[in-house]
This record gives C-alpha cells, sequence and structure tokens, in this order.
C-alpha cells in the first residue's frame, strides 16, 4: 500500500513558463487532496508529477510504501487515472475496453465482475456491447471511471473527474472517491468544481 507521495523542493518549467518553483508538501494514504487553481496555473502537470509521468526540472518527486521509497516502474504500477488526455479505444466495445485496461494490470475480469462495474458507475448494461465510438461524452466518463474502479489500485490521479456527467453521475464519482480515501487510498484530484473540492481533506491552490 502507497503511504505518501513526497514533493521535495520541486520546480518545473515549459519552456521559459516556470510552473512550480520551490514546492514542497506531503500527499498521504486515507486522505483526498484537492488541487486548485486557474486554467493553466499547472494542476494536471502537478498530477503528472505526483504519478511520475514526468520528472520535475529540480527536486525530487518520491512514492512511499509504508516507509521505504519504492522505484518508479513499482509505483507506476499501483496507480489509476481519470484524465480528459486519457483515450477509450473506440472501435471496442465498452466490455472490451474493460477487459483490455484492467487486462494490463494482470487483473481478469468476469461476466459478474464487469456487471458489478456497470452498476456501480450506473451505465445501462444495453450499453456493454456497443462500440464505445457511439457513446455520449457522459457515459465515456463513467466508462473511464468503471475502468479505474476495475484496477484496484492504491493512488488515484484524478483530473476534473465529473467533466460531462450529470448530478447522479457527479454524486457516484463523489461517493465513490470518499470510499475509497476511507479504506486508505490516496487520492489526488485536480478541480475547480466546488463539488468536487468541498469532500478534499487537504489543499493545494496553484
Amino acid at each position: 500500500m502507497i503511504t505518501k507521495i513526497s514533493f521535495d523542493k520541486v520546480s518545473h518549467s515549459f519552456a521559459d513558463n516556470k510552473i512550480f518553483d520551490n514546492i514542497s508538501v506531503e500527499l498521504k494514504s486515507g486522505k483526498i487532496t484537492v488541487i486548485t487553481g486557474s486554467n493553466g496555473a499547472g494542476k494536471s502537470t502537478f498530477l503528472k508529477l505526483a504519478g511520475q509521468f514526468i520528472l520535475p526540472d529540480f527536486g525530487t518527486v518520491k512514492a512511499f510504501e509504508f516507509d521505504k521509497n519504492i522505484d518508479r516502474i513499482i509505483f507506476r504500477k499501483k496507480i489509476a487515472v481519470v484524465a480528459p488526455v486519457m483515450n477509450l479505444y473506440s472501435q471496442l466495445t465498452a466490455v472490451e475496453n474493460l477487459k483490455f485496461f484492467s487486462a494490463l494490470r494482470d487483473e481478469i475480469l468476469t461476466d459478474s465482475d464487469i456487471d458489478k462495474l456497470f452498476s456501480r458507475v450506473n451505465l445501462n448494461f444495453d450499453s456493454k456491447n456497443k462500440s464505445v465510438g457511439s457513446f455520449s461524452t457522459g457515459m465515456i466518463q463513467r466508462l473511464k471511471f468503471a475502468v479505474l474502479l476495475s484496477i484496484n489500485a492504491d493512488v488515484w490521479l484524478l483530473d476534473e473527474p465529473c467533466t460531462n456527467l450529470d448530478e447522479a453521475g457527479k454524486n457516484i464519482v463523489i461517493d465513490e472517491v470518499k470510499s475509497a480515501a476511507a479504506k486508505g487510498k490516496l487520492i489526488l484530484m485536480a478541480t475547480n468544481d466546488r463539488d468536487e473540492a468541498k469532500i478534499g481533506n487537504e489543499f493545494i491552490n496553484l
């Protein structure tokens, strides 16, 4: 179980644009840390740094399993992401997408597992074998969250997770996030949505 992610004197720039300067912070398991800030402030970049998808120009980002610092490869296998940049395969069905992404993490889904995931995100069972290319944006967002739930990761990196969802969909996501934190998962969520932000335990304003 990942217990914390630490930023130690992290600075990062794109070209001549400095995004972060000398940031030190600890993200802890069992907590929902919410990142807020204006568009372009670096919320998505912070998530990428936390997941070690990119490395900082200066300083270090480390992940700890209990008190042991773990390497990047091991850490990446413990992360699940929902973000606008996360793409599903439009030519595949919803079930095929779920099975494909979960198999990448050595999770083999049964028909019963898939039915439970569809119920958790409130996706219509009639859509299971339809191509994702025919889905609405809200349905795609629900399926992205089903993919995240199928992986059973220690760390959730969420970038505007309620985008394109109606009120019922937002409530499902918020309830799942709160439940995951209560089970000890480390949640890092970038958002400017008030309903999403108010469930945070800790806040970083960029």
